[in-house]
């Protein structure tokens, strides 16, 4: 056996021209370079973006610098969560380094979101071939937090709609404060820590309070004295607004305060008669109000400047007093049985929209318009809510076309909420909560009000729950499965969530007068 091996191996050798005999000699690759190593190092290591909801938008920079050389090209490719980050323009190259900004996406939940940032160097952009010693990577993360609630029904859209989801089994009440000498609670405002109000006192003084936002205990309170009404408190920036009014002029008083301190900054003066007041507008370092000696005027104020931007008249000239207008990027929108447009900068009049449904029952407008999407601003058709217990249909106004798109057949009352094309809104004379549709005005789905109970107040909407109050108390009805109650606490008012998760409870008018306070999460 071992010959006839040997014998195998020999012919096995002759054959490949391992002996002579004149065969052609196959020449010998030479075998490739090895692939040079290049060291890698990225700045920074580890990142955090933090941002609000309002915007999730954010840039960050990172640098590779590397180490080592080659011949052929060296090609950055940046692997990234695709559902968070995005690449803002191109990677560039600086000697030794390649730099690239990342932005977050829009729209991203509120929460922590973590995600693993990898670069490799290739030789080419498909990097069928990776440089070893390419390879770094870092974490990055994303905190999503809640934006301040501002005004009326949260933000100048006035859309009662915050961008979170929750777990009704994890709810408890966190605080409750009770005012000695309060006799009326106007709603809140907040922002991380701090919850503010505005109080009626017995002895007919107004003032203004702030909370710590996650224990109830009172920070500071500044006394407007004995005035006539005041409204509850918006906030721009680290500064507090209310519209006053001491006596029927033409110089009555929004008054600034710094909302760390409580001190007083200034005032800015205004036309009213014997008026209450919705919460002011703001927006950017702006602030907008609906007032006027006979109603009717919207007045835009520069907070950072110091100045009154503008006064101008609506062209319904039908409402006095109650409402705010709301705000978006380019124009305002104020409802006086038309609802106008107007340059939120200069005061222009844009357009104004005809609402042939109009119908006068007193000077008040109790409602405020709402912006619910991009050309979609829903107000209620006629006056009257701040004075009597009326109801009224709500009208889609279609801001590009200056038309309006629809009026519902059912009436409705206190405050409503939009998001994700959905309209929420309660009527006590249907008694029910109804879910309408933003393109067409139809009624989706509906909630029944309780037995022997009334609606009260304003609506919440998140991400999967509604929060509604009626005269017994507060509710969470789910949105993305049964439609029913998923939580309630027997603490009836106006309702706000604060940048601390938190759902804060305004008695207002009923007895006694109170805050309450419930951790979310």
């Amino acid at each position: 056996m071992r010959s006839k091996f040997i014998i195998v191996s020999c012919l096995f050798l002759i054959s490949c021209g391992g002996g002579g005999g004149g065969g052609v000699p196959v020449p010998v690759v030479p075998a490739p370079p090895p692939i040079p190593t290049l060291g890698v190092t990225l700045v920074p290591s580890a990142s955090t973006l933090n941002v609000t909801e309002d915007s999730t938008v954010g840039t960050f920079k990172i640098d590779a610098t590397y180490t080592g050389d080659s011949t052929d090209p060296i090609v950055p490719v940046l692997a990234l969560d695709n559902n968070l980050l995005q690449i803002e323009g191109a990677i560039t190259q600086s000697g030794k380094t390649f730099s690239a900004t990342l932005k977050s996406k829009d729209g991203l939940a509120v929460k922590q979101h973590k995600s693993t940032v990898q670069l490799r160097l290739c030789k080419e952009a498909g990097c069928t071939t990776v440089y070893p010693g390419s390879t770094a990577s870092f974490e990055h993360t994303i905190e999503v937090s809640l934006s301040n609630w501002t005004t009326r029904q949260r933000n100048a859209a006035h859309n009662g709609f915050v961008r979170l989801t929750l777990d009704p089994t994890k709810f408890s009440k966190s605080w409750e404060y009770i005012s000695p000498t309060a006799v009326s609670i106007e709603p809140i405002a907040a922002q991380a820590g701090s919850v503010f109000t505005t109080v009626r006192n017995n002895d007919g003084s107004t003032s203004s309070l702030a909370l710590n936002g996650n224990s109830g205990a009172q920070l500071w309170r500044y006394n407007f004295g004995n005035i006539h009404s005041a409204s509850g408190p918006a906030i721009v920036g680290n500064q507090l607004i209310f519209s006053t009014m001491q006596t029927s002029s033409t110089n009555n008083q929004m008054t600034v305060l710094n909302a760390s301190t409580g001190q007083f900054a200034r005032n800015f003066v205004f036309a009213s008669q014997w008026s209450t007041f919705a919460q002011p507008t703001p927006s950017g370092d702006s602030a907008y109000i609906a007032s006027g000696y006979f109603g009717n005027v919207v007045y835009g104020f520069d907070l950072k400047a110091g100045k009154t931007m503008f006064e101008v008249n609506g062209s319904g000239a039908k409402s006095w007093d109650g409402q705010t207008p709301a705000v978006d990027s380019k124009y305002i929108y104020y409802y006086s049985g038309n609802l106008d447009v107007f340059d939120r900068t200069t005061g222009a009049l844009v357009k104004s929209i005809p609402d042939p449904f109009w119908t006068w029952n007193g000077y008040s407008y109790g409602g405020t318009p709402m912006i619910s999407s991009d050309n979609n601003v829903i107000a209620f058709s006629g006056n009257g809510q701040g004075t009597y217990n009326v109801s009224f249909p709500l009208v889609n106004f279609n801001i590009q076309t200056g038309v309006h798109r629809w009026r519902t057949t059912e009436r409705y009352d206190g405050h409503p909420a939009a998001a994700k094309g959905v309209i929420y809104a309660w009527s006590n004379e249907f008694g029910q909560l109804s879910a309408i549709e933003e393109a067409t005005g139809k009624i989706l789905w509906a909630w029944p009000l309780p037995a022997g109970q009334q609606f009260f107040g304003n609506i919440i909407v998140t991400e999967n729950l509604l929060f509604l109050s009626t005269t017994s108390g507060i509710y969470a009805i789910d949105l993305t499965g049964t439609r029913q109650t998923v939580w309630t606490a027997p603490t009836p008012g106006w309702i706000a969530i604060t940048p601390d998760a938190k759902l804060v409870v305004n008695s207002y008018n009923l007895s006694p007068v109170k805050l309450t306070s419930y951790s979310l999460r």
